[in-house]
């Protein structure tokens, strides 16, 4: 590979290490990249390296790099536009989720007639086919009001796609966890009707690797449209993604694999690092290793990064909530309720991973959102989550609801249990001036978010944000506080290892902070009063 060095993309400035790895000639290489190494920054410059070199002037096909979130995406196509120009994403050229991808190849094996939908011509458009694809069904539930007894009798089921032959069947199977589906009432209508969501884009294209003719259509498609792919994070990677990785790879496609096995998260949605070095190993990538962080501007925290990368035990210093929390920029945690569970000093971005379970929540995520961005000037983790199960269009939170949220809010900040249905009726009176959602009364497992944010309300110092380690990933800050369980505490003292996820997330956590990296010590339990009598009180 010939290189072109524009003035806006040079190379020059980048370390050893990093030149090598932007500007290497091997067609499928891995970069492993610790901590602040500059794994974006090295991205962007092969990502221009690919799309300027000399030699491919008559080669249309596009340089794609692809990750697994949206926000991981737009840093990185950021960085290239600033690198390399504008000219450097004009179309076919892009930077893309990997589910985008694998959208397109799905609507690829339908327009070629090798996967038949249920009702084909009900996702024709403009003479085109075309699905209608959705993060999720939250937004979807309760939306079929002329079936409800149809509905009551099957909640406890879900749908499941499957292929007979070329045809996509639709089955109806029992629900094993009905809080985090929507019935198959709700959903197998949408189905037939072309709504999906990424889910069921993802299942459809595994059961098509599994075919011989989906799986020559794909390997074609990729090899007739794609000149190099760079996969970030790569071992976030779940199955059918390490799949599609090697379908590139046969497809004859330069292959970039960018990533850090001490920094894979994703178990929860299927996340194989043990495949992704087997693939590794398979497919005959060099390994180029970033090795110098930019980010330690301490010696104490590079030494806190560099034992636990050598397994070795490590034992943070410990600050209490309120006026210690005061000192640190963030504070972190495996889970947000670990987060709640420490006093009003840290205000979280969510109530927990969100789950859409019901309006109530949605409702009280705007409010959350309102308070984190009145505070600490940041979006509530879940905000277009809440908006998309409250069907609200505008993802910009309506302006009209401003106001009175600050009302619900001044409500709270006076302080007291009494305050909370009050506040809570208020808030989903509001809400529903944009939403035709129907909200329940008041309850406590309801008030509870109020009583959360009321909390955070009433401190009387500043909240410091608080995100889970999933949250975190690829940020960085100056102090970080970490919220630490017995086993966490545990397993940090005798070493980690890459091969536990448990220990991932705690590398993570403790690898945020340019300067120090503190535990953060929960208040103390109160004391759970007897409801049994002494013979003196009887």
């Amino acid at each position: 590979m010939s290189i072109v060095l524009t003035p806006a993309g040079a190379i020059g400035g980048l370390t050893d290490e990093q030149q090598l790895a932007a500007a290497a000639r091997t067609k499928n290489v891995f970069i492993e990249a610790g901590p602040g190494t500059g794994k974006t920054t090295v991205s962007a410059h092969r990502f221009g390296v690919h799309r300027f070199a000399l030699g491919h002037g008559y080669d249309q096909r596009a340089i794609v790099a692809v990750s697994f979130t949206r926000a991981a995406t737009y840093n990185l196509a950021r960085r290239v536009q600033r690198l390399w120009g504008p000219s450097a994403l004009t179309w076919p050229h892009r930077i893309v989720t990997l589910d985008t991808l694998i959208c397109d190849l799905l609507h690829d094996l339908l327009r070629n007639g090798l996967l038949v939908w249920p009702n084909t011509e009900t996702i024709w458009a403009d003479g085109d086919i075309t699905l209608d694809i959705h993060d999720s069904w939250a937004r979807f539930r309760n939306s079929t009001p002329n079936q409800t007894k149809w509905r009551d009798r099957h909640k406890a089921t879900r749908h499941r796609l499957t292929l007979s032959g070329r045809h996509v069947t639709v089955q109806e199977e029992l629900n094993t966890d009905p809080s985090r589906s929507v019935s198959a009432a709700v959903t197998i209508p949408l189905l037939r009707a072309g709504k999906c969501t990424h889910q069921e884009v993802r299942d459809l294209v595994g059961l098509a690797l599994q075919d011989p003719s989906c799986a020559a259509r794909i390997r074609q498609r990729l090899a007739t449209t794609m000149r190099a792919l760079i996969v970030d994070e790569v071992f976030d990677a779940n199955d059918l993604d390490i799949a599609f990785i090697e379908t590139a790879i046969a497809a004859g496609i330069a292959v970039t694999l960018v990533g850090d096995p001490w920094q894979a998260l994703y178990d929860f949605r299927g996340a194989r690092p043990a495949q992704v070095m087997a693939l590794l190993q398979r497919a005959d990538f060099r390994t180029l290793q970033l090795t110098r962080s930019f980010r330690w501007r301490d010696d104490s925290q590079r030494d806190v990064a560099l034992d636990l990368r050598d397994g070795q035990g490590v034992v943070l210093p410990v600050v209490k909530p309120g006026d210690g929390t005061g000192k640190l920029d963030v504070v972190l945690a495996p889970w947000w309720q670990d987060l709640w569970d420490l006093d009003g000093s840290v205000l979280p971005l969510a109530f927990h991973g969100y789950k859409g379970n019901g309006y109530e929540e949605a409702a009280a995520t705007l409010l959350l959102n309102h308070v984190t961005r009145s505070i600490l000037d940041m979006d509530a983790t879940y905000l277009n989550d809440a908006l998309t199960a409250l069907d609200v269009g505008d993802h910009d939170p309506p302006r009209e609801l401003e106001p009175g949220l600050q009302r619900v809010a001044e409500l709270l900040r006076v302080g007291g249990k009494q305050v909370l249905n009050s506040a809570y009726d208020e808030l989903n009176r509001l809400v529903s001036t944009v939403s035709e959602r129907k909200f329940r009364a008041a309850h406590g497992a309801h008030t509870k978010r109020l009583a959360q944010i009321q909390e955070r309300l009433v401190y009387p110092g500043r909240p410091v944000p608080g995100l889970t380690t999933h949250q975190a990933k690829g940020s960085e800050w100056d102090s970080v506080g970490v919220r630490l369980n017995d086993d966490g505490r545990a397993a940090l003292a005798s070493g980690l290892s890459p091969e536990h996820e448990r220990d991932r997330r705690l590398y993570v956590a403790c690898t945020r902070a340019h300067r120090r990296t503190v535990e953060v010590e929960p208040p103390p339990t109160p004391l759970k009063k007897s409801k049994r009598k002494s013979k003196k009180q009887a």
